[in-house]
Parts: structure tokens; C-alpha cells; sequence
């Protein structure tokens, strides 16, 4: 129980990896506010969240929005009573509803670029704004931002989507600065491939538009399969409990000397 008494936000918290960090959290005795687009799969996790007897409430976000985030900071102050730990989860692949793809950049279209980073890149920026001020006043606070592997280098397969998360670990480091002289801790999270809905939809496009699977048939979850097998030094998928352990190791008192830090969780795909 080594966050009970604590509260937390989770964004994009309403499944896949989302869910794993909110059970993880409420495991250690947080109490969670699980914050998602979609209201009835945050209202489910919620559900689960009280199951293991913390306090939960689901809350609609679009993170790409102002004013949702902060009637999701001030819903959370004034029904849980405080704020200790955010952790900014959610995501977006870029390539929702798109059935064909190109990997060329001639042919990423101005709207899908935008849309990652409103959701992966200033969704992070206006969660960690508005609670700053609330840390500030209390001395102390913890955030958990929610890069990836892919935001390490550069990507042909996702390069929207790796720019935004590039862009996240270095909003995370500067945002570790400006809080240091208050005692927050700031810090990203990079998993690896878990196999969630955006890996799948990933998995998906891969397979119609990477030269290595174009007209082999084969399935979207055999070809991330192989891309584990080939590139995971473990070679095995990331499970959210995975990343939600972390999380809960860089929030809790075992973590306090640590900010300002990516940690990859990635079974060795990528070094720091």
C-alpha cells in the first residue's frame, strides 16, 4: 500500500494501458480518477478501481481541449478532495480510420499530423499546466508523462506518431526543471509493444504497407509476433501492468531522487 491516502488522475485511462496503471495505482491504495474520451469504458475501469477498495470516479476528457482538462483538475479537487499524481496516458496511433496507408511522407496527410499532436503532444502540455499550480502550492506532487520506444529515434512506420513522443520526453525534462524548486517529481514512461487496440490498429497498417508483409496475408497480431521476436531482446509483448508498476515505483516514496527521466520499459528494444 505504498500510495494509500494518495490521489491520482489517469488520463486515457478507460482501457489497454490506461486501465493497467489506474489497477496498478488503486493495488497500492491510490485512489483513482480515471479520465477518458470514451465515458463508458472509464466508467467500467472506475468499477474495477472500487473492486479493490480505493475511491474512483470516471471523468469524459478530451485532452486536446482546454477547457475539458480543467474541469477534469478542478472535478477531481473538489469530489476527491486533493490531487497528488497525474499521469498523462492519453494516446493516439495517428492512423485511426484510415483503411490504406503509405509510408511515404508525400502522402501523411496535414490532418492526421495534427491530430497526433493535439492529443499525444499538447494533451500532455495542458494536463501538466493545469496542475502545476496545484503541486506548486502543496510543495509537492508527482507526474507521470507517457512517451514510448518510439519516441527514441526516428521512425518510417510512425513518424507522426514518434515525433509527438520525442516531443514528450523533452516537454518532460523541461517541465522536471521548472517544477524541481517546488518538489515535484516530473518524469516519462516509454513502454515497448503492448499489444492494445494501438498496437493492433498499428499492426494493421504495418502489414498493408511495409515492404517486409505487403501481400503476405498474414495477420496483424503474427506480424507483430515477428517484429517482437526479431527486435525484443526478451522477445516478448509489454504487458500494462508492466508500465503500470513502473509508474507506481516513480510516484511512490521509493521514487522521490528521481525526475526529469524517460524510462524505457521495453523488454531491451531500445537503450537509453
Amino acid at each position: 500500500m505504498k500510495l494509500k491516502g494518495k490521489i491520482a488522475i489517469v488520463t486515457g485511462g478507460g482501457g489497454g494501458l490506461g486501465e493497467g496503471i489506474c489497477l496498478c495505482l488503486a493495488q497500492e491504495g491510490a485512489d483513482v480518477v480515471v479520465s477518458d474520451i470514451n465515458q463508458q469504458l472509464a466508467d467500467a475501469v472506475a468499477i474495477k478501481v472500487r473492486e479493490k477498495g480505493s475511491r474512483s470516479m470516471a471523468v469524459k476528457t478530451d485532452v486536446s481541449r482546454e477547457d475539458d482538462v480543467k474541469k477534469m483538475v478542478d472535478q477531481t479537487v473538489n469530489e476527491m478532495g486533493d490531487l497528488d499524481i497525474l499521469v498523462c496516458c492519453a494516446g493516439v496511433s495517428g492512423y485511426a480510420n484510415r483503411e490504406a496507408f503509405s509510408l511515404k511522407i508525400d502522402d501523411l496527410p496535414v490532418a492526421l499530423w495534427e491530430e497526433t499532436f493535439d492529443v499525444n503532444t499538447k494533451g500532455v502540455f495542458l494536463c501538466n499546466r493545469a496542475v502545476a499550480p496545484i503541486f506548486r502550492s502543496k510543495n509537492q506532487g508527482r507526474i507521470v508523462n507517457i512517451s514510448s520506444v518510439a519516441g527514441r529515434k526516428g521512425s518510417d512506420f510512425l513518424p507522426a506518431y514518434a515525433a509527438s513522443k520525442a516531443a514528450v520526453i523533452n516537454f518532460t525534462q523541461s517541465m522536471a526543471l521548472q517544477m524541481a524548486p517546488h518538489h515535484v517529481n516530473v518524469n516519462a514512461v516509454c513502454p515497448g509493444i503492448i499489444y492494445t487496440p494501438i498496437w493492433e490498429r498499428g499492426a494493421q497498417v504495418l502489414i498493408q504497407a511495409h515492404p517486409l508483409f505487403a501481400g503476405s496475408g498474414i495477420a496483424p497480431k503474427d506480424a507483430m509476433d515477428m517484429v517482437v521476436q526479431t527486435s525484443i531482446p526478451f522477445k516478448t509483448f509489454q504487458k500494462p501492468e508492466d508500465i503500470g508498476n513502473a509508474v507506481v515505483f516513480l510516484v511512490s516514496e521509493e521514487g522521490k531522487e528521481i525526475t526529469g527521466q524517460a524510462l524505457n520499459v521495453c523488454g531491451g528494444m531500445y537503450f537509453s
